[in-house]
């Protein structure tokens, strides 16, 4: 911090002698302040640089990009990229890499191939860098047939696989539970010549945990002492971890012997794991006695340590108990999360305590910690119980009518209710809130009836859906090809003025096809067309995810179509055409998708030589292009 202190009080002191900072002095300094977290002012001086008529150079531009992409905002990473092109500065490959980087993080990596392949249309080279990053994007995703592709392909380009395009593959196939796959890649690793590292051994060793291969995670940890690679607490911490889940406390206990006789310090992972899985067991005492132990050791515990403890206690009733142990993680000077405050919440729902639960919410809410689904549910759950608990006593007494009990569906109406206007009294927008997050909830669970009345006794209530409400809805309706209720949804969202999403328009203009209703498919397009949208993201989510899946293909290139001819009226007199990025070489769902930057035209062509079964003439020969490695490639 002191170096960048001396150094901007430098550049400071520069500008008042009338000497004027080039590229180079900008450029350092912004990337001094990123490498120090002070991002705001790094942007801040990037625009200084413009307003000084210093154009930044590739450099600084990665810089930007970097810090951009480091904390996930990689929509704004994305126009400084595009920045680089308007003032004539060329990416390189750094600047790709950090792009594809920052899709695959945020879990795009359909964008990542685009990137991928505009950098190899631009005439660099993609590296392991850069092969690697997006093996772990697909990994991350579950789709390790596409990250298996991917190895191939570097392969083919001369660019041989190294242990981390290994390590990320067998991490892909340890979270996906196919072991004998990752177990294979292992073995083809070693017999390439790679050395499996200490993250290699892990992921293997934490795969057999979750598959509850014991004795082969334990045969896998001495393979790894044997090769010469060094465990380390977290390769430990994944096989206690491990024998906890399976009640072996004792082997549990005798791992962490070793540990400490290898010199490797349980951390509060390993206790944490421990005592979670005696809480689980239902041995609260020797978790407790843990817990006193790891304080000792001084090993503070964590948010995690504190919340199995305390739901373990709130199970056996020790209410007190709890509530001491969450005032001594305050003390300890710990902020209490969501997770924390709904296991507090749920000791008092189990113990019948639904006012304590309540007057609790209201202390977390007042902390500025807000309620989760996970929190109305435990809630619903404890008024629920209060209804059902009356009933019964109801029910027990002289001369009662039989049928008047309630069912469970009513005692869920019931409870909604109560608790909105709790919710109410403590914040009128967390009354919102939780009818849109019930919303979403029943809609991504298929259960669009009640979704849809709940949204309707919402609006007749005058409390304003969300759009992730409106369009989980609206996408759950059309999905169970309830036409008419959807497009009542979808006419009430545009008289209100919300925006139907990408997936939104997709579901109806298929549910529109499906029922045999073109024309309206049509117009419902063309409207969809007026709005912003990137024409990529409408020909991959509506086009080829939508229309070309469901078995659409004439429907794919009559809208290709109205999209090249809408394109071409916008850009009239402009030779700036859309460039589109996928052309299609087969059928759905088994399509090879390859990704080349190509205008709307050439798209147009490469589609109907598709869908006559005839493979473009460039298509296996252009340079650089990836054939059979996309991200519509299905597992």
């Amino acid at each position: 911090m002191g170096c960048y202190e001396d150094a901007w009080r430098f550049f400071v002191d520069v500008k008042n002698k009338g000497c004027k900072p080039n590229v180079y002095t900008y450029t350092a300094l912004i990337s001094g302040l990123c490498v120090s977290g002070i991002f705001k002012v790094a942007i801040g001086l990037f625009h200084r640089m413009a307003r000084d008529g210093v154009l930044p150079n590739t450099v600084t531009y990665n810089a930007l990009i970097n810090i951009l992409v480091e904390n996930r905002r990689i929509e704004y990473a994305s126009v400084v990229f595009n920045l680089m092109d308007r003032n004539a500065c060329s990416p390189n490959t750094v600047t790709f890499n950090e792009m594809i980087k920052g899709y695959c993080i945020t879990g795009d990596v359909e964008k990542a191939m685009l990137m991928l392949n505009n950098m190899l249309q631009a005439g660099h080279s993609a590296n392991h860098v850069t092969y690697n990053t997006i093996i772990k994007g697909y990994c991350d995703s579950a789709n390790t047939a596409s990250a298996l592709r991917i190895l191939e392909h570097m392969r083919s380009n001369g660019c041989e696989p190294d242990e981390w395009s290994y390590t990320e593959l067998i991490c892909g196939f340890c979270n996906i539970s196919k072991m004998e796959l990752a177990f294979g890649l292992f073995n083809e690793m070693v017999h390439r010549g790679l050395c499996p590292n200490e993250v290699t051994y892990t992921a293997l060793i934490d795969g057999y945990c979750k598959d509850e291969k014991l004795d082969a995670a334990t045969a896998m940890l001495e393979h790894m002492k044997r090769s010469g690679c060094r465990p380390n607490v977290q390769t430990y911490n994944v096989l206690i971890h491990g024998l906890t889940k399976q009640n072996n406390f004792s082997g549990a206990e005798e791992l962490c012997k070793v540990m400490i006789e290898e010199e490797i310090l349980p951390n509060v992972v390993t206790y944490t794991a421990m005592i979670d899985g005696l809480c689980k067991n239902g041995s609260t005492s020797l978790a407790l006695e843990m817990f006193n132990k790891m304080i000792d050791q001084g090993c503070l515990p964590n948010l995690l340590t504190y919340s199995s403890l305390i739901h373990a206690l709130g199970q056996e009733g020790k209410v007190e108990e709890a509530e001491n142990l969450f005032a001594k993680l305050e003390r300890q000077g710990l902020v209490p999360d969501e997770i924390a405050y709904n296991k507090m919440i749920e000791v008092y729902i189990m113990s019948g305590k639904v006012e304590h639960a309540f007057d609790f919410l209201g202390k977390m809410i007042k902390a500025g910690c807000q309620p989760t689904m996970w929190t109305y549910g435990v809630l619903i759950k404890g008024l629920k119980n209060e209804y059902l608990l009356a009933d019964q006593k109801l029910a027990a007494l002289p001369d009662v009518v039989p049928n008047c009990s309630f069912d469970y569906q009513t005692a869920d109406q019931d409870a909604v209710s109560v608790l909105s206007a709790k919710l109410a009294e403590l914040d009128p927008g967390l009354s919102v809130q939780l009818h849109n997050a019930l919303a979403t909830s029943l809609s991504t669970s298929g259960r669009w009836f009640e979704a849809n009345d709940l949204l309707g006794s919402m609006i007749s209530q005058g409390l304003c859906p969300d759009q992730e409400a409106y369009n989980s809805v609206l996408c759950s309706l059309l999905r169970a090809r309830n036409l008419d209720l959807a497009m009542g949804v979808f006419e009430h969202m545009s008289a209100q003025g919300c925006e139907v999403h990408l997936v939104g328009y997709k579901e109806l203009i298929c549910a529109l096809c499906q029922l045999h209703r073109r024309k309206e498919a049509h117009i419902t397009f063309e409207n969809m067309l007026r709005r912003t949208w990137n024409p990529d993201d409408v020909l991959q989510t509506v086009l080829i995810d939508g229309l070309l899946r469901a078995g659409h293909k004439d429907l794919c290139m009559e809208f290709l179509h109205i999209m090249e001819t809408n394109n071409n009226n916008q850009q009239k007199g402009r030779n700036n055409p859309w460039m589109l990025s996928y052309t299609c070489a087969n059928d759905c769902p088994q399509s090879m998708i390859s990704f080349k930057p190509i205008t709307m035209r050439r798209a147009s062509k490469s589609w109907v030589q598709a869908s006559s079964g005839i493979m473009p003439a460039d298509a296996n020969t252009q340079t650089g292009a990836l054939h059979g490695v996309g991200a519509n490639h299905l597992l």
